[in-house]
């Protein structure tokens, strides 16, 4: 197969299990995505974890119960399942920092890590698909997804 270049009216169409977009900055479709999950994207940025009351910090301090501290990254990818909004299994939003090549990177772990499933790229608002491809390439030779270019 090859690479399928689609224009935004025709990005929400099925085809695609994981579909990546890039960071709200960087992408207007990121918002219209969002708007389709209830926001969840937004909610999940905004949402930082709770701290042990006092109370429970004297206790586990006093009876030396180990703790473990989850250290996340507001800039970590951002995956939620999608099934029942979209038509697609998996949208992850993968923050884009004006470097295709860090990017497509990104992906491309992604990628390999849910064991290849069918992609659609959401390109940057900023970014051209022949910089993309360049960048893509450098970083693998497969070309069987989708590309998303915003209008």
């Amino acid at each position: 197969m090859a690479l399928i270049v689609l224009s935004s009216n025709q990005a929400f169409n099925p085809g695609a299990d994981l579909w990546v977009i890039p960071d709200f900055v960087n992408s207007k479709i990121a918002n219209k995505l969002d708007w389709y999950n209830n926001f969840i994207f937004k909610k999940t940025l905004a949402h930082s974890r709770p701290e042990f009351s006092s109370e429970i910090s004297q206790i586990i301090q006093e009876t030396e119960i180990p703790t473990k501290a989850f250290q996340t990254k507001v800039e970590d990818n951002l995956m939620i399942a999608t099934a029942k909004q979209l038509p697609n299994r998996w949208t992850v939003m993968v923050w884009y920092h004006n470097n295709p090549s860090d990017w497509c990177q990104k992906i491309f772990k992604l990628y390999q890590d849910l064991g290849k499933p069918d992609l659609r790229i959401f390109l940057p608002t900023n970014l051209g698909m022949n910089q993309f491809v360049e960048s893509w390439r450098l970083v693998s030779s497969e070309e069987d997804f989708s590309i998303v270019v915003e209008n």
